[in-house]
């Protein structure tokens, strides 16, 4: 979780990066509605392991803030 108390989300932690939703898509090969479904929750990302491990490199996190960004069930 981050310091503030927020909890993680895709949206936070690409802003965290400072990367907008466009250059996430393009280095992921991705469309910027994907990204956007997302962040919104209207989707979760289907991804191989070395997008996986890209999209750490971009959000600069580590794999349980990517899974806990990603997780629906927020109890």
């Amino acid at each position: 979780m981050p310091e503030n108390g927020e909890p993680l989300n895709p949206l936070l932690l690409r802003k965290r990066s400072g990367l907008t939703q466009r250059q996430v898509a393009e280095t992921l090969g991705k469309r910027v509605t994907t990204i956007s479904d997302w962040e919104r929750g209207a989707t979760q990302p289907r991804l191989s392991l070395s997008e996986v491990k890209a999209l750490m490199t971009l959000y600069q996190c580590s794999l349980d803030e990517l899974i806990e960004a990603f997780e629906t069930d927020r109890a």
